[in-house]
């Protein structure tokens, strides 16, 4: 979190509204990420020439585009046109724990962005507009964006919420479904922190034909078991606990009421269901779920939301909601319903 207010990192951004960084920072960290320039130089300094023959880079652009970053401090340069990375360019390697890379490269929502202003005055996402199909329908469609996608969801859990998986009180559970669970990043995590749960991870088909055969998938053995199918069409049965980690947000009320109804009629008698989401505040201060609900609303129609309006969609589908706890270090909480 950055130690500026809100109201003065506006006012920073407004006053760079007048040169050409605004318009082009967020397309220099794409190319930025792109190349894998953060990953190149690591924790070495590395001249431009080295840099420029791993990237494949003509030297005098790459140069240029590494002076830039230096201004904004991703880079730090020697007299001898040597590069190290700083803590914040850290933050562009693959491998760094709060890493921004997929973020940084998600291309598909910036052009999406670029018609923004037919959402507000539509009150629909512009996503198929831009790609010729729903977002999760691009997704099944394109096997790079999907895998792009699940890259970046796996890079955003570990950073936005990755202290979930010791968050709730998992000694009530035998069974552990992970619905819309990705590659299973927070299922294996969960795993490990309750040795005694066995884990089943649920989602399209095609992204469980993609991590099947994964080293983390395969190393859980028969802890986990992998299901494929249509959340809005219905859920296997068998587990005690239900996990949506970050999933309801994308969706609307209507189609998040079907989601949860299939939820409680898969699980077990007297199960539980674990939702993490960024809660709306009541309040009027600055909250980054304000933030995404925009990015909600132009890219998949969904929303975020607050306590109580998740108490009512939880009541409508036959839940009662029995606590909401934060979690550590996060904007996120869980909402553990019954």
């Amino acid at each position: 979190m950055s130690a500026l207010t809100p109201e003065a990192l506006l006012a920073d951004y407004l006053a760079l509204a007048d040169d050409s960084c605004v318009a082009v920072l967020p397309h220099v960290l794409r190319i930025t990420a792109e190349l894998g320039i953060a990953d190149v130089i690591a924790t070495d300094t590395k001249t431009v020439e080295d840099i420029a023959t791993a990237t494949d880079a003509d030297i005098e652009s790459l140069y240029r585009l590494l002076r830039a970053l230096v201004s904004v401090g991703v880079l730090l340069e020697d007299p001898s046109r040597s590069f190290r990375l700083t803590e914040t360019g850290n933050r562009l390697r693959a491998d760094a724990p709060n890493s921004v890379r997929e973020s940084v490269l998600n291309a598909d929502s910036q052009r999406a962005w670029l018609r923004g202003i037919d959402t507000i005055r539509s009150g629909r996402s512009v996503f198929d507009s831009v790609h010729g199909g729903d977002f999760f329908a691009h997704k099944n469609s394109d096997g790079d964006a999907d895998r792009a996608f699940l890259r970046r969801m796996r890079e955003r859990t570990g950073r936005l919420y990755g202290q979930f998986s010791s968050t709730p009180d998992w000694r009530q559970s035998d069974v552990v479904m992970d619905i819309g669970g990705g590659d299973g990043f927070m299922l294996e995590r969960v795993l490990r922190e309750a040795d005694h749960v066995k884990g089943i991870l649920f989602d399209r088909p095609s992204v469980v034909d993609m991590v099947k055969d994964s080293e983390h998938i395969r190393s859980l053995g028969e802890r986990c078991r992998l299901e494929k199918g249509d959340f809005f069409e219905s859920l296997p049965s068998g587990a005690d606990t239900h996990m949506l980690c970050s999933v309801l947000h994308d969706w609307t009320d209507s189609q998040v009421v079907a989601i949860l109804r299939n939820s409680r009629k898969a699980l077990r008698d007297g199960g539980r269901l674990l939702i993490v989401e960024m809660l709306v505040p009541e309040d009027q201060e600055w909250h980054p779920s304000r933030w995404s609900d925009i990015g909600m609303m132009v890219l998949t129609g969904g929303r975020e939301r607050t306590a109580a309006e998740f108490e009512i969609l939880l009541s409508d589908s036959g839940f009662g909601l029995s606590s909401v706890t934060p979690i550590p270090g996060s904007y996120f909480s869980v909402l553990e319903a019954k």
